[in-house]
């Protein structure tokens, strides 16, 4: 017993003198007063801490110095590319031997030895990589990647950080917290150089890094707040600013795990029963999020869609107890929110679709989210607006407004089908904002977009409000929108519709301010305009015409331009003849009427205005309105259509297989079938007789528009823009010029040819040459009805008159022959020859081409026969050929435009005793018009 207590205490005294030894060895070599190896201090240093826990602190320090000759003698060789020595392989030995000792120190006794040896290691791996981080061969902190590579490579840095991540994984189920502690304060002092050691142990423990970085920045934002630590929202706080910088080196290649994370966060401190750190989380990582735009852009996308009606109220419960946040009001946290808001670059389109329905009181949020969410949004315009009126001088970039940009149709559509006025006010403001801020292309495309799709005035308050604010720095963006909108109408029937529209309602408001900008502008556009009168769809065609009725046209046009006006407005005049709908039939041609006397004061359109209507009415399309019965198709069509589809030969052939009979149709060749049988009735027409004449009306009503003489034709006002507020300048009579013209124009189009177009009237004989041209003229008066009409506007103007002599003379011709050749006892069973012949003379009459009494005859034709109706005009024949219309012309020109054929006194005798005859013939039945055709003090004088 005895002898092994002397051994003990021999063996004890020989491991006091061993270890005395080597603290003297160590003492003496790292004071350097004896030269010791660095193999032998390195041995007796891994020797005492394995039997002197003393001597840790001094031994760990020269461990440091160890790792740190190795970093220095590797960026050494890195700056000079030199080989590695003898010394260099040494060197690494002994970093192999720490290694080993230190992993059998925590895998011998992890609780105690893990954060010890964990916190060391991290330390030192700080201070390495600050120390050499101005070295040339070390990358910058920016170049993670490179950086990670070039200490990797390095032997004593991938030893520490290796003996780190072996001391984590005993650590993550005992006490997580301390390491991740470690980390956040070691990052807190040497970052950015030592993101690279964060980058690799956190993809090593990525789920356990990221939640436990979070908790414990969540701890340290809430001690702060417990010592009233103030800070300004934004502020870097030392450890807050590691959780972010160790949170953005992970988010490459661990982005959901770090959504998962913040969302896992955010969703605990929705439960009811939570401690004071989990209250603060909302503050917390709004705070997080203005450090972090990558931590921005996962709350303003997947915080967002979490926001159900349920979270929003428990959050409200919550913001009463969020006074001990380092923010310290909710004032301050809705400026942060606001903020956070404009700095989101993705996920803004989404805060904006969940803040609008917010302020709904339809919804099942409670009031407070209601109030909080307009007050947002109020505050998120005054910064928005101050911003981007003051971009241009400090250049500031707005993300919320960049993110929006590609999200325009979006909030266009959210505009034009917003149910509230509050949401469309603030979504009008937004879309302002943006087209201010991104340019006057993005601004024309907004506003063209809404111009195009709105519908009712209440939208187009909304534009005029959005282009008024836009204006203020993006003058033409309005009117490039227009411009825009009008040229990509074209084939859309709807956006056609709905744009028109919506031009007039602006260009109404504009005539109520008395202004004309817009006018003036559109005036560019009129081309465009005009295409859409020729449209089948009322509802275009009208709106055209309504915004040309307001725009006017410039006082001097193209001549191209000139022609499409003048085609495109007559074109809408017949198609609104059709209208049956009377009140819209006279809206539409009120408009055009007022157009056209817009377009009629510009110079040298009177005459093309006047050929588009006269040429236009006869038309087959155009005239049924105007009393032209339905025509069948032709008998040429017929004959081409039969003429190409049968043959003689094939027919003979079919007759040639029957048996042939003598004196029979058989024995004859076949010449063909004349014509295609009997023809298909008339189809009665649309329009009944009051629709006629209301129609002929109107149509007479826009040419004498037409005709109307003006003054500014005198004028020298080249310079003014004519529109439908400036002033009159017509005359109240048609212009002389214009009723000649309109007289060369109906003999154009009821005339074969200009042959025997000449004014005198020929011998009564001589109209046997003439049969076939007679009969033209007389079927083109009778097919289209207004050209009796035309032919009586044309009867103010004698002059004018005498230029349809040829008219006159040929349907007279016919009327004689028929009347001659009639065999009925009455004139009243032809209707329509005695109303030709009523109408010739009634109009002859008109123009003072016929004397009293024979301007009177038509009274009495409906009582007389066909033979004492052919006699009496017989008379007129008579009395045109021995009075030439051209010698009376002639005079008229050279006095005063007419006044030579002024009434004549009496006409002479020899032209009224066919008529006396007549009727006192029929004295019976006429007695009582007697004297409204001779005097009767002329008679006693006579007899």
């Amino acid at each position: 017993m005895a002898a092994s207590i002397d051994e003990s205490r021999i063996m004890h005294s020989q491991n006091s003198q061993e270890i005395l030894a080597e603290v003297h060895k160590f003492v003496t070599g790292a004071q350097h007063v004896d030269k010791a190896s660095r193999n032998e201090m390195a041995k007796s240093a891994i020797y005492l801490l394995k039997t002197l826990p003393s001597a840790r602190a001094a031994v760990m320090e020269h461990l440091c110095s160890v790792f740190d000759e190795a970093v220095n003698v590797f960026v050494l060789q890195l700056e000079t590319n030199a080989t590695t020595t003898a010394a260099d392989s040494t060197l690494d030995e002994v970093i192999k031997d720490i290694y080993g000792v230190l992993m059998s120190f925590v895998l011998s006794n992890p609780d105690a030895w893990a954060p010890i040896i964990f916190s060391w290691s991290v330390e030192l791996l700080g201070q390495l990589g600050s120390k050499y981080s101005e070295r040339k061969g070390v990358p910058d902190a920016s170049r993670l990647k490179e950086l990670l590579q070039i200490w990797m490579s390095c032997t004593a840095t991938r030893t520490l950080i290796d003996v780190a991540a072996k001391c984590i994984s005993p650590m993550i189920s005992r006490d997580p917290d301390v390491c991740v502690g470690a980390l956040l304060d070691t990052s807190a002092k040497h970052s950015p150089h030592f993101d690279w050691v964060v980058a690799h142990i956190g993809s090593s423990f990525p789920t356990m890094m990221i939640t436990r970085v979070l908790y414990c920045g969540l701890k340290d934002f809430c001690s702060r707040a417990d010592g009233q630590a103030e800070f300004r929202a934004g502020e870097k706080l030392p450890k807050i600013a590691s959780v972010v910088g160790i949170l953005g080196h992970l988010v490459a290649m661990h982005s959901s795990d770090i959504r998962h994370a913040l969302l896992t966060l955010f969703q605990e401190s929705l439960a009811e029963n939570i401690d004071d750190h989990r209250l603060a989380t909302v503050p917390y990582l709004l705070h997080l999020a203005s450090l972090s735009p990558m931590l921005l852009r996962v709350i303003a996308t997947d915080f967002v869609q979490a926001l159900t009606p349920d979270v929003l109220n428990r959050l409200a419960s919550q913001a009463e107890k969020w006074q001990f946040s380092p923010l310290q009001d909710l004032d301050s946290l809705l400026s942060l929110v606001v903020h956070l808001i404009i700095m989101s670059t993705d996920g803004a389109m989404s805060i904006l679709q969940f803040l609008l329905p917010s302020v709904d009181t339809t919804t099942d949020i409670c009031d407070k989210v209601t109030k909080c969410c307009k007050i947002i949004l109020d505050m998120l315009m005054m910064d928005l607006q101050r911003m981007v009126f003051t971009q241009e001088t400090l250049h500031t970039e707005i993300p919320f407004l960049d993110s929006l940009h590609s999200h325009q149709e979006a909030l266009c559509n959210d505009l034009l089908t917003s149910r509230t006025q509050e949401r469309s006010l603030w979504l009008g403001r937004v879309l302002a904002f943006l087209g201010l801020y991104a340019g006057e292309k993005t601004a024309a495309d907004l506003l063209c977009e809404i111009i195009s799709f709105a519908e009712g005035r209440e939208l187009m308050l909304h534009f005029q409000s959005i282009s008024v604010e836009m204006e203020t720095q993006l003058p033409g963006a309005a009117h490039r929108a227009i411009s825009q909108a009008i040229t990509n109408m074209h084939g859309n029937h709807q956006v056609s519709v709905k744009l028109l529209s919506n031009i007039f309602v602006l260009l109404q408001w504009e005539k109520q301010a008395k202004d004309n900008r817009l006018s003036s502008f559109l005036r560019r556009h009129i081309s465009a305009f005009c295409c859409y009168l020729h449209s089948v769809d009322r509802k275009i065609s009208f709106a055209a015409i309504s915004c040309l009725h307001i725009i006017g046209v410039p006082h001097v046009l193209p001549i191209a331009t000139m022609m499409k006006v003048c085609s495109s407005v007559s074109a809408y005049f017949f198609s609104a003849l059709h209208i049956k709908d009377m009140n819209e039939k006279l809206s539409a041609v009120r408009m055009c009427k007022s157009f056209v006397e817009s377009v009629s004061e510009v110079p040298d359109t009177q005459h093309m205005l006047l050929y588009n209507f006269i040429h236009g009415c006869i038309k087959q399309e155009n005239a049924e309105p105007l009393g032209t019965q339905p025509q069948p198709p032709s008998v040429g069509a017929s004959r081409v259509k039969q003429t190409t589809t049968t043959l003689l030969l094939e027919e003979n052939a079919k007759h040639g297989m029957g048996v042939t009979l003598p004196q029979s149709h058989s024995s004859v060749f076949h010449a063909g079938v004349v014509g295609r049988g009997v023809q298909k009735p008339q189809r009665p027409s649309r329009f009944r007789l009051n629709e006629v004449v209301t129609n002929q009306q109107m149509f007479m009503d826009i040419v004498y528009t037409c005709s109307l003489y003006r003054l500014s034709d005198e004028s020298d006002s080249m310079e003014l823009d004519v529109g439908m507020e400036t002033e009159q300048t017509m005359s109240a009579e048609p212009s002389s010029v214009a009723l000649q013209a309109v007289a060369h124009m109906l003999v154009e189009i009821a005339t074969p040819d200009n042959l025997y177009n000449q004014l005198d009237w020929p011998e009564e004989a001589f109209a046997r040459y003439t049969v076939e041209r007679d009969l033209e003229i007389t079927k083109k008066f009778t097919e289209y009805p207004i050209l009796w009409e035309i032919l009586e506007f044309l009867a103010r103007e004698r002059v004018a008159l005498c230029q349809c002599s040829v008219l006159f003379r040929g349907v007279l011709a016919t009327m004689l022959v028929y009347w001659e050749s009639c065999r009925t006892t009455s004139t009243t069973a032809s209707p329509r020859q005695l109303q030709a012949s009523c109408r010739l003379i009634e109009i002859m009459g008109q123009g003072k081409l016929l004397p009293a009494p024979l301007s009177c005859m038509s009274d009495i034709f409906p009582s007389l026969t066909s033979y004492e109706t052919h006699v009496l005009l017989r008379d007129v024949w008579r009395y045109e050929h021995e009075n030439p219309l051209g010698q009376a012309l002639g005079q008229a020109l050279g006095q005063a435009l007419g006044q030579a054929l002024v009434e004549q006194a009496v006409c002479p005798r020899r032209y009224t005793e066919t008529l006396r005859a007549v009727l006192h013939q029929n004295v019976a039945r006429l007695s009582h018009v007697y004297t409204s055709f001779f005097a009767v003090d002329e008679e006693q004088e006579e007899s």
